[in-house]
This record gives structure tokens, C-alpha cells and sequence, in this order.
């Protein structure tokens, strides 16, 4: 945790998340073959990288036995550039492909993204950590967003009116008990993957006040979720987008945060065209990210 927060400057983590977010995900077994793999020098850890290997299966997906991850990747800073890194990273490239697989992602692809801490590399935070995998053989996948804006001027009233009007036969409202198997069925159709995984954890939770559904003619069409200020997942079916349902589901979200107090609305990941989507509330882009792949051969 040291080295995480003193290289790792823009991502800083606390004990607890650590515990919950490493040490009780179910991709992780401790012992030798965890694919937590530590590095030492003059006696002590410099440094440090997590390899996954899907060891629960991704909700639809299975456990993508072709695929592996490295979501994190951190040396001390009083031991950089000494090639430990390096180091740490062809070890998990070695424990990757003796475990069968044939492509690595850093940090995450869309739809599964196991250990998922942030998306992928920050192009300014951390431009050596991108220079080094480049050097490996990684490639750029492509490069989402973080965004945000503040919710205290955002026009509720005015934007719920322009959207309301392109499509006022859809509902949006709060999932209850009773909507909770259509909505799963919804997300198993249209978005089959991690955003399962991430929707059941927050009903568990039993924080559905948290869950906005979109309905149009008896159906889920469309749903977001968040936490505090944090927005997402979020998404639409494909036969009802361009209908300005999306449109309602996030200004909605936006009221009951602001109602709740949050000051800004924000989240981490957002691709080429959530980006854009975004940018028409006024959301600003905060980080770029590079979401890498290598083939292994």
C-alpha cells in the first residue's frame, strides 16, 4: 500500500478498498499462484504487479480463457528506472502465458475488466509507465475518458423538457423488487459482461434507489446506476437508442444526486462516444486514458 500511494499520486488507495477490491476479489487465491507478484531490493519491496486470470466466471462471458489483465502496475519511487518494472512485467507477461493465454489487456476491455481500479494508463500522470509497455510490444486499444462537471448549475428543469418531448411514452423510475428479473434479463441481452456483475453487487447491496430503469411499452430499455457522485454504468438497448432515452436517464440521475447533496457528478471511463454524449451536459474531460493490448505469440 506504501508504494501504491507514492507512485500511484493520482489513484490512491485505503486499506479497506485494498482488502475488499484485491484480497477478497474472487479472481484472486492467495498462495503461489495468486499472480501477485512483488518485487525486492536492498531487503525490502520496491515494487509490484497484478496479473488476473478469470477464476470466476464473467457474468455471460464465462471465465475468457484466451484473455489475461494487469489492472495495476507500481515501483517506489526511489527505486524507478532501474528496470524493475520492466522486470515485474515480463514476470507477468511469464505467469499470463503459463496460463494459456494468448492476449493480455492493461488495464481492462470494455465490457470486462477484472480487478478494475481505472481503465487503462494515464497518458500524462504516468507517460514513463506508457513508454514502457509500448516498449514490451503493448499497443494502444483505444483511449477513453474521465469526465465531470459540477451539478450545482446544471438546468434540470430545462433539459428534462427538450428530452421528455422526443419520447414521452418512456418511463423513467426507480428499480424495484418487483422489476429486478426483467431488468437482469434486459442487461444479460444487451450489455452480457462485467455491467452484470456490477449491477448485481449494487442490488445485493439492497441500494436500489441507486438503479434508474427505462421502460417503453412494458419494457427495460434502458438503465443507469451510481454511488454518490460516481455515475455508471449506464446504457440503452440498441433498438430504442437515438430516442433521447439515454437523455432522460442521466439528467434524472443527475437531480436525485444533486438532491442528495453531491456536488459534481463524475466517473472514470467513458469511449469515443459516451464522450461525446457527455459533453453535451457539459462534462469536461479530467484524465486520458491508453487501454492497452499485447498478443502473446
Amino acid at each position: 500500500m506504501s508504494i501504491w500511494n507514492r507512485a500511484l499520486v493520482r489513484d490512491p488507495i485505503s486499506e479497506s478498498r485494498f482488502v475488499s477490491s484485491t484480497l477478497c476479489d474472487p479472481d484472486y487465491w492467495p498462495g503461489e499462484d495468486s499472480g501477485f507478484l512483488v518485487a525486492h531490493a536492498a531487503g525490502r519491496p520496491a515494487g509490484f504487479v497484478r496479473a488476473i486470470i478469470r477464476r470466476w466466471p464473467n457474468d455471460r462471458v464465462g471465465v475468457e480463457p484466451e484473455d489475461g489483465w494487469i489492472p495495476v502496475i507500481a515501483v517506489d519511487p526511489d527505486y524507478q528506472r532501474q528496470g524493475i518494472g520492466t522486470t515485474l512485467l515480463k514476470a507477468a507477461i511469464d505467469y499470463l502465458r503459463g496460463h494459456g493465454r494468448k492476449r493480455v489487456w492493461v488495464c481492462g476491455n470494455t465490457g470486462s475488466a477484472p480487478g478494475y481500479v481505472f481503465p487503462g494508463v494515464d497518458q500524462d500522470v504516468y507517460a514513463p509507465a506508457l513508454r514502457m509497455f509500448l516498449k514490451a510490444g503493448f499497443v494502444v486499444d483505444h483511449e477513453p475518458v474521465a469526465m465531470s462537471r459540477s451539478t450545482l448549475d446544471f438546468d434540470v428543469a430545462g433539459w428534462s423538457a427538450r428530452t421528455r418531448a422526443a419520447c414521452p411514452q418512456a418511463q423513467v423510475q426507480t428499480l424495484t423488487p418487483e422489476r429486478v428479473q426483467d431488468f437482469m434479463a434486459f442487461l444479460a441481452e444487451e450489455f452480457p459482461g462485467d455491467w452484470n456483475m456490477g449491477a448485481r453487487a449494487k442490488i445485493r447491496s439492497g441500494a436500489l434507489h441507486e438503479v434508474l430503469i427505462a421502460v417503453l411499452d412494458g419494457r427495460v430499455v434502458g438503465y443507469c446506476q451510481w454511488e454518490g457522485e460516481h455515475f455508471g454504468p449506464f446504457g440503452v438497448a440498441r433498438s430504442t437508442r437515438n430516442r433521447r432515452i439515454g437523455e432522460q436517464l442521466f439528467i434524472e440521475a443527475v437531480r436525485r444526486i444533486r438532491e442528495a447533496d453531491g456536488r459534481t457528478v463524475w466517473f472514470n471511463w467513458a469511449d469515443a462516444d459516451a464522450a461525446r454524449f457527455y459533453a453535451r451536459f457539459g462534462l469536461t474531460a479530467t484524465r486520458r486514458f491508453a487501454i492497452l493490448r499485447k498478443e502473446l505469440v
